[in-house]
């Protein structure tokens, strides 16, 4: 059995982000998620020539509103986490 403290970071685990940075990521994200919805939208409407569902009008079938919602939301969600990491190793301090 292994000793749990094992996944505890160390201090020398640690890095040290430039505070500018937690101002600039939610916003980078924000807007970076903003796009990726545009052209996920945009592309599903270049392929099926059809505008995308909108998940809010009940008139758009159960099955497509969950799909589009599901597409979405992993793809902004992969974009999220790419913008957040790139950077914050932007603004990553030498220690």
């Amino acid at each position: 059995m292994s000793d749990s403290t094992e996944l505890e970071p160390t201090a020398e685990d640690e890095i040290e982000v430039n505070p500018l940075i937690h101002l600039v990521a939610p916003v980078a994200a924000i807007v970076g998620t903003m796009v990726v919805r545009k052209v996920v939208g945009s592309a599903y409407q270049r392929v099926t020539g059809r505008p995308a569902p909108d998940a809010r009008d009940p008139r758009t079938p159960m099955l497509r509103a969950f799909v589009w919602a599901t597409v979405i939301a992993s793809t902004t969600t992969i974009a999220e986490i790419a913008i957040y990491r790139a950077i914050q190793r932007m603004g990553q301090k030498d220690a």
